[in-house]
């Protein structure tokens, strides 16, 4: 089995219209997609992985017709979203190439913060390659890796965030993981533009996950 490390980018209208507005909200951002399912009425169901204003979330699914039903609940910094929508011409093509060819769609998605997604598809290399072709030409696709699949490799750097890779490589580039530590989150929030807390919150996430993930059971 193979696998392959896709980057996708809508244009400007985006993969559908409440989710164009989730990117375009500054108090809202898009995390992940940790479920999907199409129901036998060609309608999906999205777990989503969001953060910020709650509120913010909840009008903007309301605001959109396609949109059928929603529920959002927040975990500490996180909002987790049930969303049952229609999908448009778009989504609806992608969803297909999945079933048409057999392939396995791994999750979580990564949500990008300019509205792409990267996600990983696993298949037989053929299948992989005829079905990529036939992504609609209206979204932009960057293969970034294609390989063998190992179930027992987990990369750990493309399973964080985008965010979190590039805070992860800020700090290590200015030394924050150097001995003795060259930079704090004082300086990495300044060579990014972000406030020292988001910096912490951040590298503590990052550090809990890859020790959950090296750490024997």
């Amino acid at each position: 089995m193979r696998h392959a490390e896709l980057v996708l980018r809508p244009g400007r209208a985006g993969f559908h219209p409440a989710d164009r507005a989730l990117v375009d909200a500054p108090t809202v951002e898009r995390v992940a997609i940790h479920h999907i399912n199409q129901l036998d009425d060609d309608t999906i169901v999205f777990l989503y992985q969001l953060q910020g204003d709650l509120d913010r979330a909840r009008e903007i699914l309301t605001a959109h017709a396609d949109v059928l039903t929603h529920s959002i609940s927040r975990a500490d910094r996180d909002l987790h979203a049930y969303i049952h929508f229609e999908p448009n011409e778009i989504v609806d093509a992608l969803f297909r190439l999945p079933q048409e060819y057999s392939l396995v769609v791994d999750t979580p998605i990564e949500c990008l913060s300019e509205g792409g997604i990267r996600v990983t598809a696993l298949g037989d290399h053929e299948t992989l390659t005829t079905a990529i072709s036939l992504i609609p030409d209206a979204i932009d696709v960057e293969l970034e890796t294609m390989g063998d699949y190992h179930p027992d490799d987990r990369q750990l750097f493309s399973a964080l965030t985008e965010r979190q890779q590039e805070i992860l490589l800020t700090a290590v580039d200015m030394g924050y993981y150097d001995v003795p530590r060259e930079a704090t989150y004082e300086d990495i929030a300044a060579a990014l533009d972000l406030a020292p807390v988001t910096v912490g919150e951040h590298l503590r996430k990052i550090e809990a996950r890859v020790l959950t993930e090296i750490v024997p059971g």
